[in-house]
């Protein structure tokens, strides 16, 4: 089932859903360059099929995703030096309704 945009960005923390923060590429200091190269070339894809997305995404429960297709209701996470461990937990927290795509570095 295809999620609408609207229906997404609401289960996104408040501060996150505003229009400036939408199809914006943001990162963090501590990522590793492989981390953020990986995510500007998945943001690059969803720009080039016309998708709205957020970075960096914080949820309403504070947990925060790399990348948030608010198109398909998708999360990507970048995994680099995470293990999978980390990962599992780390999906637990995630709103159900999206699906999630692991991506290897």
């Amino acid at each position: 089932e295809r999620h609408t945009h609207r229906s997404n960005i609401n289960l996104v923390r408040f501060s996150n859903r505003c229009s400036s923060h939408t199809n914006c590429f943001r990162f963090n200091l501590s990522e590793d360059l492989k981390h953020i190269l990986k995510k500007l070339e998945i943001c690059m894809e969803l720009l080039n099929k016309n998708h709205k997305f957020i970075t960096e995404g914080i949820f309403e429960n504070g947990s925060r995703c790399d990348i948030l297709d608010l198109s398909e209701g998708t999360i990507y996470e970048i995994l680099n030096c995470e293990s999978q461990e980390r990962f599992k937990t780390k999906i637990l927290k995630y709103p159900e309704k999206f699906k999630i795509v692991m991506v290897n570095v």
